[in-house]
């Protein structure tokens, strides 16, 4: 002990003298260190996912490499450090940010242990203060109560910039840079209480600094509509132009400017500091200090780290449907309609009708209530209204209140600028009773979707969930107004409030464009509130329970529901949250309380591993899987989405497929994404298609394939030669390859557009079209070809295997809207073979009875007699 204390003694006297400035390689990494934690948290705009964490990643490489010569050349040094930078690198890859914010402060620490004097001091301050940012990021992602206090806060900044530039200004915490401020007021603490005394004049001064540099920035984000007048706006983009990039950042990259502020204020800082020294007698009194202190300081925070996401962020309860009732309310602007046969095009999806078969695949029962009679709601679960818009009936509100109040959970889908002669709507007046309010604004986001823009708050219904692919559903609606005890749950970060306008033509909808005085940032977009014994989830959009939009949100949505009928305790209880902030507060103190490199590390470690665990095992617990049998037959179709695939993810773009998704459901299938391929979704379903997937499926990944084949269900792959790469192996454990078969195969000849007959009749025949076909073979003498294309190669083959079947089709683009059904729903050359011929297909694929297409006229045989096909040179020619 004595001799660790003379070398800590050695190192500190051979720091920097007091005023004289630091090296530059330290001061490099400690700004580039906070500019990697802000660029993690998504404080400095809008940034794509993958971009945010490679320029975190590349923030973090400034960090390692600042000092020359390496102070970790040693060989122990080089390997703490390597393993450390891996570490890193593995947290910055995860799809939380909190994580990829915690691996900031893993490498400064890591490297202060590698320096003496004043920069090792620099680096481990500036360590600690990432670490408190980190827990603050957890804290307002994890508990909705310090969410909305930094809302709150966030507001009143933006109106102190407003009032000194005279504009209005109305933002949230992300745009008014809370994240920024949190931060440096930490730093600019750590640094005076480590520098020497007096500190009065220096605290001023760099406070000063601090609030005089930010509210430089929120006049100039006051002045956003200003400085998008400056530049106009081009009428097309055709292409890359400083004007298109001026509109596309402001304000949405704005916060930019203010890491740039805080970043100067911190390097003039570092750069040439008021001066702090440790002596000898100071050294002593701070060990001494840990000596009483020890086993708090050694055991307490990383304890307290490993308990603080368990506390607000682990959810293990397990939802169960099982013999639930849901009840929806009839009456709304809403239709119960399901896509049909001889409706084609994007209207033709309905709007509800497929969602009682997704409530029934859950394991509830469902009930499409006229009038909410006590009959109806006396035995339910959970209620849900869609856009309610017809003045409620008499009792209706006060029977839906008790009903919550006796322990129901209500689901309340509002809209957006709705509004009636006396100011209100249907769903502000059910939710009287609560604090949440639905605006009369259009909650815009900046991305499609809100892709990539949501923030959720940690809940058993939204953790875990991407927003790669808007898999919560939100489109355009309504943000919401929440008090206290209402709790937020979902947050869109990059939008704005655009206001109704009563007068608009666009049914009350604003202009489009963001004016001053529209909230901008951080709308929320879905609330909760606890009400009686029972509890009420609000949202501003109907869109995410739509026959479309639920393909690819239904994880969420079953989550939802799994949630509100599935259990009876609350998320969020006071209790929870306000232990929550307690533990938080703990943890603080302990963090900045004479704290070492080595408990930094270990801090942070504790924190992201629990928080990690936290999260997986939430959202395994939460989880609850589709089930088509129980229909007869399986009705559950999954369309892969985790391999890449060929596909759109707008599904009304011509290379989209939601022509092809409500094919599906028109011949009777509840029709979903699959978000990860595993056993356990396989076995609960009927069909599994995959389109030209640029991934390879894993060797866990094809066992299940053909386990679910054996077992009865149906594989479709499709794809061409250019398409087929990643799936070869695949496909030859099911027998098939995509090209000429043979020994010594040859490039085959590519076939292009054509139309090929399936079917015929004694003087009639149908045909399919193929957008740009490849041939295809299969080792199985048994297999059957569907239709042929040039010089009689298959480019449809069916196989059975075990008591399933495999498909395979030589093309990419075989279900893409420009080869199956446009958005519009017009023919294609005034026929829709393609619709009738997946009509007659999925009849074969699911051993009923032949549907015979129209234009036949009597019962066919296959065009090829499953053997050959007669294709005239000029149809193969189209």
């Amino acid at each position: 002990m004595v001799r660790n204390k003379q070398r800590k003694i050695e190192e500190l006297a051979t720091g920097s003298p007091v005023g004289t400035p630091s090296e530059l390689g330290p001061v490099i990494a400690a700004i580039a260190g906070l500019a990697a934690a802000w660029i993690a948290a998504g404080s400095t705009g809008l940034l794509a996912h993958p971009l945010r964490r490679a320029l975190t990643l590349a923030a973090l490489g400034v960090v390692i490499f600042a000092q020359r010569p390496f102070p970790w050349r040693a060989r122990k040094g080089l390997i703490t450090m390597l393993a450390m930078a891996s570490l890193a690198a593995y947290m910055i890859s995860s799809s939380l940010p909190v994580i990829n914010v915690m691996s900031v402060p893993l490498v400064l620490a890591s490297l202060a242990a590698t320096f003496r004097g004043q920069a090792k001091k620099m680096l481990r301050i500036v360590s600690v203060a990432a670490a408190v940012f980190g827990l603050y990021r957890m804290a307002c992602t994890s508990i909705p109560l310090v969410w909305s206090m930094a809302d709150l806060l966030g507001r009143a900044l933006g109106n102190i910039g407003g009032l000194i530039s005279h504009q209005s200004i109305y933002v949230g915490a992300t745009f008014a840079g809370l994240d920024f401020l949190v931060l440096m007021s930490v730093l600019w603490i750590l640094w005076l209480a480590s520098s020497p005394r007096p500190r009065k004049k220096r605290a001023i001064y760099g406070f000063a600094a601090i609030i005089g540099g930010h509210i430089c920035y929120l006049i100039v984000m006051s002045y956003t509509q200003h400085l998008l007048a400056v530049v106009a706006e081009p009428a097309e983009q055709t292409g890359w132009s400083w004007a298109v990039l001026f509109h596309k950042a402001i304000p949405w990259n704005l916060p930019v400017l203010a890491c740039v502020i805080h970043l100067l204020t911190v390097s003039a800082m570092f750069r040439w500091p008021a001066g702090f020294e440790e002596t000898e007698q100071n050294y002593i009194k701070a060990s001494t200090a840990y000596t009483r202190n020890q086993y708090i300081l050694r055991f307490g925070a990383p304890v307290l780290a490993i308990l603080l996401p368990v506390i607000i962020a682990l959810y293990p309860g397990k939802p169960d449907l099982q013999g639930k009732k849901i009840v929806f309310y009839e009456k709304g602007f809403l239709n119960w309609l399901k896509p049909m046969h001889g409706q084609y095009g994007r209207l033709s999806s309905g709007m509800y009708g497929m969602l009682p078969v997704f409530i029934e695949s859950l394991g509830a029962s469902t009930l499409i209530s006229p009038d909410l009679s006590d009959k109806d709601l006396q035995d339910a679960d959970a209620l849900v209204l869609l856009f309610p818009d017809d003045p409620w009936a008499e009792g209706q509100l006060e029977r839906i209140w008790d009903f919550v109040h006796r322990g129901g959970s209500l689901l309340v889908m509002g809209e957006h600028t709705t509004r009636d002669e006396n100011g209100n709507n249907r769903f502000n007046e059910v939710l009287e009773p609560t604090s949440i309010r639905v605006e009369f604004d259009s909650g815009t986001f900046t991305v499609g979707g809100w892709l990539q823009s949501y923030e959720a708050i940690a809940h058993p219904a939204t953790t875990g969930v991407p927003d790669e692919r808007n898999q919560f559903g939100v489109v355009i609606g309504a943000s919401l107004e929440t008090n206290w005890p209402a709790r937020p749950l979902l947050i869109g970060r990059w939008g704005w409030s655009d206001m109704g306008d009563e007068g608009s033509g666009r049914a009350m909808m604003g202009n489009g464009h963001y004016d001053s005085g529209e909230k901008l940032g951080d709308l929320i977009l879905v609330a909760e509130q606890p009400l009686g014994k029972g509890r009420v989830i609000a949202f501003g959009d109907t869109s995410g329970l739509t026959n479309g939009i639920n393909v690819s949100s239904h994880v969420f949505n079953s989550r939802l529901f799994g949630y509100l009928a599935g259990g009876k305790r609350n998320a969020h209880p006071v209790w929870r949250q306000f232990l929550g902030i307690l533990s938080c507060g703990l943890l603080l103190g302990l963090l900045t309380r004479q704290t070492s490199e080595g408990r930094v590390i270990l801090i942070t470690l504790c924190l992201a591993g629990s928080l990690a665990a936290s999260t997986a095992i939430s959202r395994s617990a939460s989880e609850i899987l589709p089930d088509g049998r129980y229909k007869l037959p399986n009705n559950l179709a999954y369309i892969d989405t985790s391999h890449l695939e060929a596909n759109s993810g707008e599904s009304w773009r011509p290379d989209g497929i939601g022509g092809f998704i409500l094919t599906l459901m028109r011949n009777g299938y509840l029709t979903l994404s699959l978000p990860e391929l595993t056993a356990e979704r396989l076995v609960r379903s009927d069909l599994l298609v995959s389109v030209a997937p640029s991934r390879s499926f894993s060797k866990t990944e094809q066992a299940a394939i053909r386990e679910f084949v054996l077992n009865g269900g149906t594989f479709i792959l499709m794809a061409g030669l250019d398409g087929a790469g990643s799936s070869r192996s695949l496909l030859s454990m099911l027998g098939f390859s995509i090209g000429n078969p043979g020994p010594n195969p040859v490039e085959p000849e590519v076939m292009g557009h054509f139309k090929s007959p399936y079917l015929s009749s004694e003087d009639q025949r149908v045909h399919v079209r193929f957008h740009a076909a490849w041939p295809i073979s299969c080792n199985d003498p048994t297999a059957r070809v569907i239709t042929y294309g040039h010089n009689n190669l298959p480019v449809i083959t069916l196989r059975e295997l075990g008591a399933g079947k495999v498909v395979v089709i030589g093309d990419t683009c075989f279900v893409a809207n420009k080869n199956l059904e446009w958005e519009g729903g017009e023919p294609f050359e005034g026929m829709r073979e393609n619709a009738d011929f997946w009509r007659w297909f999925i009849t074969q694929l699911r051993d009923q009875e032949m549907w015979i297409p129209p234009a036949l006229g009597s019962v066919p045989e296959p065009a090829n007699n499953g053997t050959t096909s007669n294709i005239p040179d000029q149809e193969a020619a189209n």
